[in-house]
Order: C-alpha cells, then sequence, then structure tokens
C-alpha cells in the first residue's frame, strides 16, 4: 500500500532513507502518524516516551499513554525505550509553574517544558543513541532563513500550529530536529492514520496539563498561600466588591467565564493580586492594550536586531491561536523586550508569552510582565 501522504522534497531531504532518527512517541495520533511517515521515508527510528510523574496510577492518562506507545512502536516494529525524567520535570516545570501563579502570572508549562525538559533531553538522548535527528509529532517546520541558517517555521496548518510552545528551544538544535507533521493538516493526519489503520487513529486530543489531569490546582500550594487558593472579593476598577472568587488560581487576564456576576455588559478579568487576594474585573475595552512589556527574551534567530522597526512585517502573538498583531516598534534591553503593537490586543495576561515572527518564522519570544494601553495606564 502506497504512503496516504505526499511526502515533500524538504521532507525527503532532511530524513534520507537510513537516517537515525529518535522520535518521542507520546502515545497520541500526532506522534503515531510522525513515526509512520519517518518510516516511510525508510529512516531508523528509535521512539522514546518520557516518563514525567515518579508513579503513574494505573489507569491513568499518562500511564495509559505509556501503554499506547509501547503497543504501538511493537506494531510498527520499532524500538521503544522509556526514560524516566520525572525529577528534572518536577524542579524545572512544576516547581516554577507555582512560583508563576505565587507572583499572580499565568504560566505556560508547555513552553518551560519543551525548553527546559523535554527537547534538551531528547537532542542529548538522540546523540547518545546515535542518531542523526530528533523527532516529535508537533505542528512545526525547521526550514531555513535566506543565509541557509536553520530557522523554527510555523506548519502549515494554522489552526494547528504548535510553533509558540517551541519558540525557547535553543537554535543551535534547529540543524538536529525534524517535525515531519509540520508539513501537513490535522484531517489529513487522521485520515491517513484511519487508512493506515493505526489503533490510534480516533484517539481524542488531550486539552489538559498533563499534570492535572481534573485541572484542580490547589493541591500544589501549601495551605498558607490563602490568596491563591481560597475564596476573595471580585472587584471592579475603582475597588467596588462585585461578588466573590474561588482562588485567584482558576483565573486568568482576559477570561470571562466562571465569574458568576450579574452586570449590564460582559465583565472580563483585569487583573490578579495575590498581595490582596483580590480579582479585578472590567469591560473588554479596558482589556485593550497597545504596549507589552517581556522579560526573559530569547532570540530564535542570530539577527535579531535591538531596535525595531529594523525587520518589516512582524506580528507578534500573545498566546497559543492568537492570529497576531502587527508590530510598530520594539526595544531591546538585555533580556527585556518591549513592543508596541499597532492596534490593540486583548487579554494580555503576565506569565503568557509573546513570541514575534516574520512571516512563518519565528524571530524570539519573551514572558509577558505587563501591559498597557495608549494612554499609559495598566
Amino acid at each position: 500500500m502506497s504512503f496516504p501522504l505526499p511526502l515533500t522534497e524538504w521532507l525527503r531531504a532532511a530524513a534520507r532513507p537510513g537516517t537515525r532518527v529518535l522520535l518521542g512517541l507520546s502515545g497520541g495520533v500526532d506522534s503515531a502518524m510522525a513515526l509512520a511517515v519517518l518510516q516511510a521515508l525508510e529512516c531508523k527510528v528509535l521512539c522514546v516516551t518520557f516518563r514525567n510523574f515518579a508513579q503513574d496510577e494505573p489507569g491513568s492518562t499518562t500511564a495509559r499513554d505509556g501503554q499506547d506507545a509501547r503497543e504501538l512502536a511493537r506494531s510498527l516494529g520499532a524500538e521503544h525505550f522509556v526514560h524516566d525524567l520525572s525529577g528534572e520535570f518536577t524542579s524545572g516545570v512544576i516547581s516554577p509553574f507555582v512560583a508563576e501563579y505565587l507572583a499572580a502570572r499565568t504560566p505556560n508549562p508547555c513552553v518551560t517544558c519543551n525548553a527546559e525538559v523535554r527537547f534538551p533531553a531528547l537532542i542529548r538522548l538522540a546523540a547518545e543513541h546515535g542518531c542523526t535527528l530528533a523527532a516529535t509529532g508537533h505542528y512545526a517546520r525547521i526550514g531555513k532563513d535566506e543565509s541557509g541558517r536553520p530557522v523554527l517555521m510555523r506548519g502549515v496548518d494554522l489552526e494547528k500550529d504548535q510553533s509558540y510552545f517551541l519558540h525557547r528551544i535553543d537554535p543551535v538544535h534547529f540543524g538536529s530536529l525534524v517535525f515531519p507533521l509540520g508539513w501537513f493538516r490535522k484531517p489529513e493526519v487522521r485520515q491517513a492514520a484511519a487508512r493506515l489503520k493505526l489503533p490510534l487513529a480516533e484517539k481524542a486530543e488531550s486539552q489538559e496539563i498533563c499534570f492535572l489531569p481534573d485541572d484542580d490546582r490547589s493541591h500544589l500550594f501549601p495551605a498558607a498561600e490563602a490568596a491563591l487558593v481560597g475564596p476573595g472579593d471580585i472587584v471592579d476598577g475603582q475597588g467596588h466588591v462585585l461578588g466573590r472568587h474561588r482562588g485567584l488560581i482558576h483565573y486568568t487576564v482576559g477570561q470571562r467565564r466562571g465569574l458568576g456576576i450579574a452586570a449590564s455588559e460582559p465583565l472580563y478579568v483585569l487583573e490578579l493580586n495575590a498581595n490582596t487576594s483580590r480579582l479585578v474585573v472590567g469591560t473588554r475595552s479596558e482589556l485593550h492594550k497597545t504596549c507589552v512589556r517581556t522579560d526573559r527574551f530569547h532570540k530564535a534567530v542570530s539577527d535579531f536586531p535591538d531596535n525595531g522597526p529594523g525587520l518589516e512585517n512582524v506580528v507578534a502573538r500573545i498566546r497559543h491561536r492568537h492570529r497576531g498583531v502587527r508590530v510598530e516598534s520594539w526595544r531591546l534591553d538585555g533580556g527585556c523586550l518591549d513592543v508596541g503593537l499597532a492596534e490593540p490586543a486583548a487579554g494580555v495576561a503576565p506569565g503568557q508569552s509573546l513570541v514575534l515572527y516574520r512571516g512563518d518564522m519565528v524571530l524570539g519570544g519573551g514572558r509577558i510582565l505587563a501591559a498597557a494601553d495608549q494612554s499609559g495606564r495598566r
């Protein structure tokens, strides 16, 4: 049977027959199809599944995924092993996740995990096992800039694109990475998986944080942090009490649902105040920001200029699935980047990432610290 997806010339050039590839196999349909694509290219694929938790209860989501990965690799005749990352995951992902909430920010653990834990481990293990490339089932691409240097790019399926979560990977690794699914759209991938009769073709996608399968994060915080875990007042910008919230850890800037407030117009979360345990809400117009300050800025290209304009057609995305807003200017000072947006963006949440793109190419990104409107009001 012929392979049901067109194997692009770029993929054929990146992963030639006989190339040894270490694939991160998660137990989902995407990594399963990444394995199928690499095998169709006649690569020699070794699969690894990471154990992120010291103990997985039988029947848990992570335990089932691990079992699915083992069975899939066996069914396709690929070698497979499990590598324990539980210590690195706790210190590098869960602890920073808690620290961000303690600072009244909304963290993005997937960005942290990819940059600090998953991909460093994948690259290291690839070298240890004599693999030329490392791969995952992410919807992103590795391309080349005008000088021929490898760069991170958006996947062709803009609805599924996951480059936002990968922007902090060290560019030195780009030449050793391949994302086989970045050149395809998700419906094509599911249809191909069904035609190949892969056992995971209809498996539902996980929409949850892997270490919070029930979305209950209260157990991560010590009892002393009552301002975050316990209830408090919901107030407007003038401090008028409008209702009660169930704990700041359950809210993020831009959120509308779950407030339980009757008002003449929809209200949105504007601010989380950990010092007073207050949740500040307001109208949608009050969410609109044109100036964003970030820290921990990470350059994904070597020639990123310290001041803009200097690159044309630069777009900023402030969260996953955000369509992006054109950037008018920026100034990079050390690890801090100040960005001026051409039009207001709603729901700029401290703790999330602002990622810059030129076309499909990722230029870099940083952690959002604060945002203001044109008048300077935060």
